[in-house]
């Protein structure tokens, strides 16, 4: 009359049944994007498929010594010869990640085998498709506070705040994108600021026509030497500060083979917009006042 009911057990999970489990359909489309990324981008990095292949977690590693340059990511003290269960003699942060051991360093395999595969003329087409990619998409954020007809109390708050994010983001992009996705297309550090101030240069120059031939009817000669000057050195200045928190992060990839951390350029990209902020706001208050 009544059938005695089946304790739960680990072996009803899918992977113990008999027959091969079918998968959840609505993982389907995740799995065909998935696949197709993978496809489309055959040199992209992908860590090991467990959290087991991560350095620090491999057995046996306790009382290790760094045996090669290893930067704290808090103060950038060298931990080479130190002892990573103790922490960095300079700032007291302890470093969790350390470098991986011998036949286990995939990111160094991965890197070193596209740097010795990148031509110099590749690489140089990299550099400018970027430039001459971000110059244009950078123009975005100019017309946001460019057009005419914006309320007194509009024009402040996106040129001061609104458009030298955007900006600034937008010069930089391409650059960060290669840095964090294909740092070996760089052969040395300079080819990132000519992708950085490269595509500033040019955002600069397509701005200046714009604001020139349609946002001022009639601008005076120096109004015209302004624009090609002042505001190109701005653009330009801008996106150095940023390129060089880029640099840094490149560097530490390149010298220790360890994945970009592109988040440590932040605080030069904040100085970038912070001074171009500056500069808004002072060209606001001038055209006001005088």
């Amino acid at each position: 009359m009544f059938r005695r009911r089946r304790k739960p057990s680990v072996y009803d999970e899918p992977q113990f049944r008999a027959g091969k489990p079918a998968g959840d359909p609505s993982e389907r489309r995740a799995e065909h994007t998935l696949g197709r990324e993978h496809a489309g981008n055959p040199e992209a990095y992908r860590p090991g498929g467990s959290v087991y292949d991560e350095p620090d977690i491999l057995p046996g590693r306790v009382g290790e010594f760094v045996a090669q340059d290893w930067t704290c990511r808090n103060c950038g003290y060298n931990l080479r010869g130190h002892q990573l269960e103790k922490p960095c003699p300079e700032c007291g942060r302890r470093e969790w990640y350390r470098p991986a051991p011998a036949g286990r360093d995939r990111f160094r395999q991965w890197l070193s085998a596209r740097q010795q595969a990148v031509s110099a003329r590749r690489s140089w087409l990299s550099i400018a498709g970027a430039a001459l990619t971000a110059g244009p998409f950078a123009v975005i954020a100019a017309l946001l506070y460019g057009p005419p007809g914006l309320s007194a109390m509009s024009v402040p708050l996106i040129a001061i705040v609104f458009a030298p994010v955007l900006e600034e983001a937008l010069k930089i992009g391409a650059a960060a994108l290669l840095v964090e996705l294909k740092p070996y297309l760089f052969r040395d550090e300079t080819q990132i600021y000519v992708a950085a101030v490269g595509a500033a240069v040019l955002f600069a120059a397509i701005e200046n026509v714009l604001y020139l031939t349609v946002y001022i009817s009639n601008p005076g000669l120096d109004v015209v030497l302004w624009r090609w000057t002042a505001c190109v050195v701005l653009h330009a200045g801008c996106s150095a500060v940023a390129a060089r928190g880029l640099v840094n992060v490149w560097r530490e990839c390149v010298a220790e083979f360890r994945p970009p951390r592109i988040g440590a350029a932040l605080p030069l990209w904040i100085t970038a917009i912070l001074l171009h902020a500056a500069y808004n706001a002072a060209a606001l208050g001038y055209s006001w006042l005088f």
